[in-house]
């Protein structure tokens, strides 16, 4: 009897391990595609010029970012496909020398197509020279697992200003801070 009560011990605790190690093992090997590395191949609009990697510190927090030269309106698109579980982390900002100048910001959007449809996912006004609770990174998180496993073009856009605000894009230096799908 108690041969086999540690016999039936030893097993419950190996089968606990396995599950445990299962469960977790993303931890440990987790999936990312950093979408800073990704930028060549990134369809690039209106122009590939208005785009470069830059080391980026925003209120003494450096990341490594895809800084935008002040222009109307721009577009980043990259063609993924979406692991399980999958996330897009990134930052939003203005660069510094923007706090202090005058604008009126920049208006942040991602969007998922997967070629039917389009899906806005994310929007935020970012305006430092106005909002000082602006003059930092604002992290956004989003939850991309009702794609997973498709190929769809995720969309990064800026517009120089808020929509029936005209169009004025002085000091619109934004910035997409470490921007990386990862699994959870």
């Amino acid at each position: 009897m108690k041969a086999n009560r540690t016999t039936l011990t030893i097993v419950v605790v190996l089968l606990l391990l396995v599950v445990g190690w299962w469960l977790f093992r993303r931890d440990g090997v987790a999936q990312s595609i950093d979408l800073v590395a990704q930028l060549e191949s990134a369809k690039k609009q209106p122009s590939a010029d208005l785009f470069a990697v830059t080391e980026a510190t925003l209120k003494g927090e450096a990341k490594r970012a895809i800084a935008i030269a002040p222009t109307t309106g721009t577009r980043l698109t990259y063609s993924v496909t979406l692991p399980d579980d999958g996330w897009l982390w990134v930052w939003v900002g203005l660069k510094p020398e923007a706090w202090e100048k005058p604008g009126d910001g920049v208006k942040f959007h991602v969007g998922v197509s997967d070629g039917r449809a389009y899906e806005q996912l994310f929007t935020q006004h970012v305006d430092p020279f106005n909002n000082q609770s602006d003059r930092r990174w604002t992290p956004v998180k989003i939850d991309l697992s009702a794609y997973a496993g498709e190929q769809v073009s995720l969309i990064f856009n800026t517009n120089s200003s808020e929509p029936g605000k005209g169009d004025n894009h002085d000091n619109d230096h934004a910035l997409w801070g470490a921007p990386e799908i990862v699994v959870r």
